[in-house]
């Protein structure tokens, strides 16, 4: 049906018809300062950008023009919003990679399936925000159908500011090591070699027993390494480095370093602070669930001493596998990882998880103070201009919606929200709307017979907040003629001076999709 209406197909291949799932629609925020009503898990989005064109740049997003201040040249107003842990809800997502591109933190996940009962993951999905609170889903980034290879974990970018491109390192399942590359930070990204970077015949890693988990770090003086490896308990030293080639392509040591990491299982990750270089990773489940430990040294390659552990088996993680990131944004220090706190709640299994933040510290002498892995308080750091146009995909929290990347004329469009229901919500932290604003407008399309309602709420809604809202507004979208026919809608929706949370919940009647929704401000 809503399918059926769209041409042209998503990165990832054909748009998915009703009744498949491919995406982990979930319901709201399930730690932080909200509870959530639950959720369905739904199927991914029927939407177009036609007429409306998403940016998959740092262009869109949240408060691209860099503060609130809802206009007028008054300054931002202060945020007072936490991040909704897990950060990301509509999806599945896994083993975060957090990098600063462009001003904002961006993150590269593997996409868990609903339905998958093994790793079998086949695209990737990237997020960023400039206020850790509200993430953009820039889409599928890559997909495993447009590569050499079959399933794709944990994967890792780094940017090249001599050649100007972005390099997305993956893994096919633990065969092997390939490489994308971008000339954006959200993507999508096309495979470079037709082949593996890293492979059994590369020198130096023929008895590591599964060559996955890259982790890519630049340092001060441009050079580029490629951290990777895992294998199971009593296999050996199992973490390799290597040096990257200028073209970020290529190979520049005749052969991997070993790293002799104490209980190393997978996930490496590489950091540099203060003139030394962190190598933090997954141990076995020797002894407790896969902790993230970590070792330092002042070289990138060698001379690493263990220095502890870092963040044990987070809270409602199951006991299972553990993967993580650590990254450094406007002057303080974050962790990211994966739990299961929304498959718990919602009656899936461990092989679908979720990622979240939290807050990292470290100690006079350098050492990382161990994070509590229970559910991590991480401040908003602004307030999002309510003037600006913002993104319908950048979100804080939901119940039941989806995105997708859709092409348009054989080129990729853009991200739009859709597969819209009735009762979906999706929740916006702390816009700021200066000294207030009169009206809602948002850029809509309809291929249903009847078409629904956007109702604008005040203060948040349940699920989303404490407080279930006051609606101040109401947007009736009627049929467009196809869910590629966008058009422009607009209602009255006072709003006081300040900075506070908004929700916009969809209404409407049946069971079917109501309307696909791009982009939205307030005047």
């Amino acid at each position: 049906m809503l399918a059926a209406a769209l041409s042209a197909p998503s990165c990832a291949g054909p748009l998915d018809a009703p009744g498949s799932s491919t995406g982990g629609g979930q319901g709201g925020s399930a730690e932080g300062t909200t509870v959530s009503t639950g959720g369905a898990s739904t199927a991914s989005a029927a939407v177009s950008t036609t007429g409306g064109a998403v940016s998959t740049t740092t262009t869109g997003g949240v408060d691209a023009t860099g503060g609130g201040g809802g206009g007028g040249g008054a300054p931002p107003g202060v945020a007072n919003g936490y991040a909704r842990n897990p950060i990301v809800s509509h999806i599945f997502t896994a083993d975060p990679s957090a990098h600063v591109f462009e001003g904002r933190v961006y993150i590269y996940a593997s996409h868990d399936p609903d339905d998958q009962s093994g790793y079998s993951m086949v695209d990737y999905h990237v997020f960023s925000s400039d206020d850790l609170v509200n993430w953009q889903d820039h889409g599928v980034a890559l997909a495993a159908a447009d590569t050499w290879a079959r399933y794709l974990y944990a994967p890792d970018c780094c940017y090249s500011e001599a050649n100007g491109k972005y390099y997305l390192y993956f893994p096919d399942s633990g065969s092997g090591i390939g490489v994308a590359v971008s000339d954006t930070p959200g993507g999508p990204f096309k495979e470079a070699l037709g082949k593996a970077l890293i492979s059994k015949s590369t020198p130096g890693v023929g008895d590591v027993d599964w060559l996955f988990d890259p982790t890519c770090f630049i340092d001060d003086d441009g050079q580029a390494y490629l951290y990777f490896g895992g294998g199971p308990t009593g296999t050996g030293d199992n973490a390799r480095v290597i040096r990257l080639g200028r073209d970020m392509i290529s190979l520049a040591d005749a052969s991997a370093t070993t790293i002799k990491a104490p209980a190393f299982f997978e996930a490496s990750f590489m950091h540099k602070r203060d003139g030394k270089y962190y190598f933090s990773y997954s141990t076995d489940f020797t002894g407790h669930a896969a902790y993230i430990d970590y070792m330092m040294s002042d070289n990138p390659m060698t001379g690493f001493t263990y220095a502890g552990t870092i963040l044990p088996s987070p809270a409602d993680n199951n006991g299972d596998n553990n993967h993580h990131s650590i990254v450094e944004y406007q002057g303080n220090w974050y962790i990211f990882f994966h739990n299961r706190v929304l498959a718990k709640r919602d009656g899936f299994s461990n092989y679908q998880r979720s990622i979240t933040v939290d807050n990292l510290m470290y100690d006079a002498q350098g050492k990382i103070v161990q994070v509590s892995a229970t559910k991590g308080r991480v401040a908003q750091l602004k307030s999002v201009n309510a003037r600006a146009r913002m993104e319908a995909e950048t979100m804080a929290a939901q119940r039941g919606i989806e995105v997708d990347v859709v092409q348009e004329g054989g080129a990729r469009a853009g991200v739009a929200v859709g597969w819209i229901n009735d009762k979906d919500w999706i929740g916006y932290s702390q816009l700021d709307f200066g000294g207030g604003v009169e009206s809602f407008h948002a850029r809509v399309s309809s291929g249903s017979t009847a078409g629904g309602s956007i109702e604008v709420l005040l203060g948040g809604c349940e699920g989303f907040t404490d407080s279930p809202g006051e609606r101040i507004g109401v947007c009736e979208v009627g049929p467009t003629g196809g869910w590629q026919a966008w058009t422009d809608v607009e209602c009255a929706a006072q709003v006081p001076p300040g900075v506070h949370d908004i929700c916009l919940r969809f209404t409407g009647s049946g069971s079917d999709p109501l309307l696909n929704l791009d982009y939205f401000q307030f005047k």
